[in-house]
């Protein structure tokens, strides 16, 4: 049964108390390799009244050993729907230039150290080829879907562009919510497949900016489930596309979740149509950093391949970010014998 090994070493890359803009927490960090090492764009909290998140920078000659390159934040609250966070950064490398997709929050997440309430969340596109001078093409998920988890493969498909995300409002409870406020219904497909929880959708565009023709790729399939969202942008192998996604599940404590790492397998020429997936973790909460607060948290987001061996960078505990890896083609030949519907 396959599943990734930890680095021995335990986090790569621990928040700075001597850095007020990170001292909270560095996590979920946007992997990319470049011509001179592995550029790692990570989010950094420094505080909890009100959770206001900025990107730094930290770069590696061997993927594992990260220097930060600034002691400020290299991109952060700028915009108005990005004025109280950027979130969560995904890098995809597309001809010739990296996309990083951020969560964009136009309102606070927390007030005074409390969680708010009815947050909505919007995900936004920069453009960048040097990872210094970035530039803001605006948000790109559909409006009122609070919508996140964007990732963006790595080429065009039949020749338009493609991106999988988690709109949290496309699912059946939600549609039940606004039936009973009275609120108008505004839905991509037919009500009678929306999925039960938040899960994975594919859409298509011709220039990265407006997304149509949204479908449900991945749902979950478990009792317990409260939701699935795409973690690393997809990898291009030759067995297909490698989607490692993140799997939540309800615990029995209460406002506490436990995030693992999955995987699936789609289709090189089309991406909707699933070869397979695994019906366990390939990375789940078992050390002590990766279960320190309320929820233990494996959040897949950055990664690539290296001959045979699979990096996977992932968030511990909201805190963290740490490695874990694994050989590619005995996660492949798995994935090829699994069923589909597990």
């Amino acid at each position: 049964m396959y599943s990734l090994t930890r680095y021995e070493g335990g986090p790569i890359l621990e928040p700075n108390d001597n850095l007020n803009w990170e001292k909270e927490g560095v996590f979920n960090p946007g992997i990319a390799r470049t011509e001179r090492g592995v550029v790692m764009l990570y989010r950094a909290v420094g505080e909890t009244e009100s959770y206001v998140s900025h990107l730094g920078l930290a770069t590696s000659e061997d993927g594992v050993t990260f220097k930060r390159v600034s002691d400020k934040p290299i991109f952060g609250p700028k915009e108005s729907f990005d004025m109280w966070g950027t979130e969560d950064p995904r890098i995809t490398k597309i001809e010739g230039d990296f996309y990083i997709t951020y969560v964009a929050l136009e309102k606070p997440v927390m007030s005074d150290g409390r969680l708010a309430d009815h947050i909505e969340t919007s995900t936004a596109l920069l453009k960048t080829r040097d990872f210094t001078s970035f530039e803001n093409l605006g948000i790109i998920s559909v409006k009122n879907s609070d919508n996140k988890d964007i990732v963006l493969f790595p080429r065009k498909i039949n020749g338009r562009y493609c991106m999988l995300h988690r709109p949290n409002h496309w699912h059946k409870s939600w549609c039940d919510h606004l039936k009973a406020t009275g609120q108008p219904l505004s839905w991509p497909c037919e009500l009678d497949i929306v999925p039960a929880n938040p899960s994975i959708w594919i859409a298509w565009s011709d220039d990265l900016l407006v997304w149509k023709d949204h479908q449900v790729l991945l749902q979950s399939s478990n009792h317990g489930d409260s939701k699935i969202g795409p973690g690393l942008p997809p990898i291009e192998t030759k067995e297909g596309w490698l989607v490692i996604y993140h799997h939540v599940v309800f615990t029995e404590t209460k406002d506490s979740f436990y995030y693992s790492a999955r995987v699936a397998l789609f289709d090189l020429d089309d991406p909707t149509r699933l070869i397979g997936k695994l019906p366990h973790h390939i990375l789940a909460p078992e050390m002590p950093y990766e279960k320190e607060k309320i929820s233990s948290i494996v959040f897949p987001t950055g990664g690539f391949v290296e001959g045979d061996k699979l990096f996977v960078y992932y968030g511990a505990s909201d805190r963290y970010v740490c490695l874990a890896t694994g050989p590619l083609s005995q996660l492949l030949a798995e994935l090829k014998q699994a069923n589909i519907t597990s």
